[in-house]
């Protein structure tokens, strides 16, 4: 199966795994033939991605005055902005998902927890990582609409690896790192449900009681023999900050754990980009943006200017507004700087359209910025 983004479906593909809204419910069945009407559907009901079956997805219609003959090119760039490759495949989120809800009912359950499959999962994950950390600047693009308690944690799992790998961690650091991430928020299993998911604002008690998952995760994660003291400081240090205003002791950068800040990081950015029960997403540039001004007070800057790097703010293909008023298409990220794209102007400040319009590298401008993206979805010839 393939995973694409929503605003790159067309008709006639075929759902390779089931779609389930933001209030669980089923949207569309494994094997359904998209229409038109159901991907507008899909696009409004704020599904992000869908798994295609490859076979089914329809190539491009030829001109009679083309043939196709081997000596043809494709087109990669087209092609890779179709498809969003997984950076860990479907199967292995799904196992690490598995794991994480099978040891979660276990702590729910009062039973102590087995960590060999922890372990082997992070293995799994952080080969794949390893071998693909040519497309980590994709970073942005795993969120998956799915259970949160269990994809949160794979997903700051797969963010804190990769950072990891930017960071020149070695194999055995990076596995240390992993199940750390993995297993950053077991306490909250030690927390009601009812205040985990309350809707409304939570009173200060219940905030007070929601800031313990920190120190009951660090105590479970240190009861296990087979979780390192490294790895179990990760659940109790992830909410401590920079400036020393987290929690539960307020700590600052000397005295956190370097796995503690990279999980800090991954953990934020993920829920921001999540739908909870009492909050919706936010698109993955405006909650970089919220990381990129956190920086210095509640992340330390080193490791939040490598994070930043590595995750695309500005998907290639948008459609941005820029303080110009001139629209454009976003054809390059800068990873040093990605507030500063590269964008390919399609209309000018009266709105009129623009056959081969510039392309302005906004490093080189430092008075036109992005004002706004108008749309994810992307255009496929540029």
């Amino acid at each position: 199966m393939k995973r694409i983004a929503i605003y790159n479906a067309k008709p006639d593909m075929v759902i390779a795994k089931e779609i389930y809204g933001r209030n669980g419910r089923l949207l569309l069945s494994r094997g359904t033939v998209l229409t038109q009407k159901w991907i507008d559907k899909l696009y409004l009901y704020g599904v992000p991605t869908v798994y295609i079956e490859p076979a089914r997805i329809l190539p491009e219609p030829v001109r009679k005055e083309e043939t196709r003959t081997p000596s043809r090119k494709v087109t990669a760039d087209k092609r890779c902005r179709e498809e969003l490759p997984d950076i860990v495949p479907y199967i292995i989120r799904e196992e690490a998902e598995q794991v994480v809800r099978e040891i979660m009912q276990d702590i729910k359950a009062g039973s102590l927890f087995k960590a060999e499959k922890a372990r082997a999962i992070i293995e799994k994950i952080t080969n794949q990582l390893i071998k693909n950390r040519h497309i980590n600047g994709k970073l942005a693009d795993i969120r998956i609409l799915d259970d949160y308690t269990f994809s949160h944690s794979v997903n700051v799992c797969i963010f804190a690896i990769s950072t990891g790998i930017f960071m020149g961690y070695s194999k055995i650091r990076l596995r240390e790192l992993g199940i750390g991430a993995l297993l950053h928020d077991v306490g909250k299993m030690k927390i009601p449900e009812a205040i985990l998911q309350k809707c409304g604002p939570l009173t200060e008690g219940e905030f007070e009681q929601i800031k313990k998952h920190t120190v009951l995760g660090y105590q479970l994660l240190s009861d296990n023999r087979e979780i390192t003291p490294n790895a179990a400081l990760i659940a109790l240090q992830h909410h401590e900050c920079y400036n020393g205003s987290g929690y539960p002791w307020g700590i600052d950068n000397k005295d956190i754990h370097e796995y503690s800040k990279i999980v800090a990081i991954a953990d934020v950015y993920d829920a921001l980009t999540a739908d909870r029960v009492y909050k919706n997403a936010i698109l993955p540039y405006e909650a970089m943006e919220i990381i990129i001004a956190s920086g210095g007070y509640q992340f330390n800057p080193k490791i939040t200017r490598l994070f930043v790097e590595h995750c695309e703010i500005y998907p290639v293909g948008s459609t941005v507004e820029l303080n110009t008023g001139e629209c454009g298409i976003i054809t390059d990220v800068n990873r040093v700087l990605p507030t500063r794209p590269t964008v390919k102007i399609i209309k000018d400040v009266q709105g009129n359209e623009i056959d081969n319009g510039a392309e302005i590298n906004l490093m080189e401008k430092p008075t036109v910025f992005v004002n706004t993206i108008i749309s994810f979805r992307r255009i496929p010839c540029l």
